[in-house]
This record gives C-alpha cells, structure tokens and sequence, in this order.
C-alpha cells in the first residue's frame, strides 16, 4: 500500500447552507502550500485512587473534541475570494466583464465551509465541518511569492475511505507575487518601505456545551481587529510625525497585475506606536512601527478588501 505524499494530497472546500452540514454538491478545489486543519480528541488522566492494587493508574478517557488549524495558500486571482468570503462574509460586486468584488469587515454574521483534506493513496478523506476563518496573516516584501495564512476553527470532523466532493471543479490559476506589491498612505505611495506585516482577526470564539457527540455547538464572531507593523528606511520622519501626533491615516496595501486585475485591502483608519530609529551599525537606518487599525465613521468599516477579477458575480455571494 502506498505511503501519503502530500504532492498528491488535495484540498476542497464549499460554503455551507446548514452550519455543520456538509452540501452534497461538486466541491471546489482548492490551490495550497500547507494544512494542518483536523480533529483532535486528547486523553485525560483519570486520577482515581482505589482501582487497582498498586500506583499504577486507571485508564484515560477522551475529553472533547477540537477542529482547528492553519491555510496557507498562494495569493491568487480567483481563489482567494473564497477565502476572503470566509474571512469577511459575502462580497458585494460591480461590472458585466471586469468585475470589482467588495469585501468588508464587522459583518454581523459570518458564513461557514466545509472543507475535505483528502489522501488518496491511503486512502483517506477528512470532511471537517462547520469552518469559519479566525485570522488572516499576510506579509509583504520585495520578493518572493504572495501567501496568506488563515486561521481556522470548526465543528466536527468525519474520516471515510472515499471523498465527499463529487467531481471537483478548478478555477484558472493566476498567482500573484510580492514583486507586484504596493503601499499607500492617504493614496500617496509610501516610499522606502522594506516590509509589511498585516493581521486581521475575528475573535473567534468555540462555544462549548453539553453534547453527547463531544463536539463544540458553533463558532462565533467577537471583536474584530487589525494589527502589524511596517519597516522603513529612515528617510524622512512622516511616519515617525504621525506617530508622535497620535492621528490616522488611511493605508493601503495591494497586489497588482493591471487595471482589472489586482487585490488591495484597505484600512480607513491606521494609528502608528512610536518607534526607535536604532544605528545598529555602518548600514541604513531602519524603523519598524507597529499599527493598530480602528472603525472609520466615513467609510463604516474598518477594513475594505477589493479583488478585481474576471470571475462571475455571483460567484463570492
């Protein structure tokens, strides 16, 4: 029997109707680098005197269970709107052939997938359900090819020798990379940038309560929030000003191939801490100044997330 290679491993996913109900239909196939998503069930020691003739103990028993895990997937032109639809909840689109795909934070209610790790050459297939994004992480830098991390948090979690997806369907692939990477502030380029760090979370929050299938009732939405940091060469002191003023501004930070396609999350309201320029020897000066992103009353949003693509409109509803 042969071993599981994660080459040959797959990823699926589609949204859900009923939350923790697997939909019956073709699933999506999903383009990724790594998941560790799945269902643990640890053993507790049972710590009871009197059971046995000596110290030794009596056996453990199986507490409740927990799906959770990480995404990473490549920051691509169509595939990352699902993402972002977990994320954010659905978008909101514009156009006939070039579509403009709105998505935005501190929706009242966020929507759920299931999604299928599959290892065909066991085979095995993990059906976790009830998946809702936590956490989105992106970094930016000069180089190298565009990732995002997504936190994720589910219901329950089902193994079978045979996929649940149907016959998958694939979008066209078209990757973005760092190279094709941008910054604003209050929609002028930010110059000198060396790297970017941005996390957005939805405080996530397992409830748990008295199941005799040991799983978690639901995953609810608190407080949503936007933190990260941005290096720069100390060349001029805009930053550090509006750090030491304690005001915001609005940044921007994208991916751009052209005109109709490009992805750009904007954060209407961005307060800097102050920060060190420390001479940490004969090379370039550099500051590094977190952020913290707040509710902007003009935009009624936080966060806005833009994805321009070719893709059908209703596809991200």
């Amino acid at each position: 029997m042969p071993r599981a290679i994660g080459a040959n491993c797959r990823l699926l996913m589609l949204p859900e109707t009923t939350y923790g109900t697997a939909p019956g239909s073709n699933w999506r196939r999903m383009p990724f680098l790594s998941c560790d998503l799945g269902a643990e069930q640890p053993l507790l020691d049972a710590d009871v005197i009197g059971v046995g003739s000596n110290r030794d103990p009596a056996a453990p028993f199986l507490d409740t269970v927990t799906v959770a895990g990480q995404a990473v997937v490549p920051v691509d032109l169509i595939n990352i709107g699902h993402w972002l639809r977990l994320l954010l909840g659905p978008a909101t689109t514009t156009g006939t052939t070039n579509f403009i795909h709105t998505f935005t934070s501190g929706a009242a209610a966020l929507p759920s997938n299931a999604m299928e790790i599959g290892y065909p050459d066991v085979p095995s297939f993990d059906v976790c359900t009830g998946i809702r994004a936590d956490t989105l992480e992106m970094d930016f830098t000069p180089t190298g090819a565009a990732t995002a991390t997504f936190g994720l948090l589910g219901q329950g979690s089902v193994r079978t020798g045979a996929t649940s997806g149907g016959t998958p369907t694939s979008a066209t692939y078209t990757a973005f990379n760092k190279a094709q990477g941008s910054i604003t502030r209050s929609s002028v380029a930010l110059a000198q940038v060396t790297g970017a760090r941005l996390t957005y979370a939805n405080g996530m929050e397992a409830v748990r309560t008295i199941r005799a299938d040991r799983r978690v009732e639901g995953v609810d939405p608190g407080i949503a929030r936007c933190t990260g940091q941005i290096t720069v060469r100390f060349e001029n002191t805009t930053l550090l000003a509006q750090a030491q003023a304690g005001t915001s501004a609005e940044f921007a930070l994208a991916f751009t191939i052209d005109a109709n396609r490009s992805l750009t999350i904007t954060l209407h309201e961005v307060y800097l801490a102050l920060a060190k320029t420390p001479i940490e020897g004969p090379a370039g000066v550099e500051a590094s100044f977190d952020f913290r992103a707040a509710f902007n009353a003009t935009a009624t949003r936080m966060m806005t997330a833009v994805l321009r693509n070719q893709q059908a409109g209703t596809e991200y509803a």
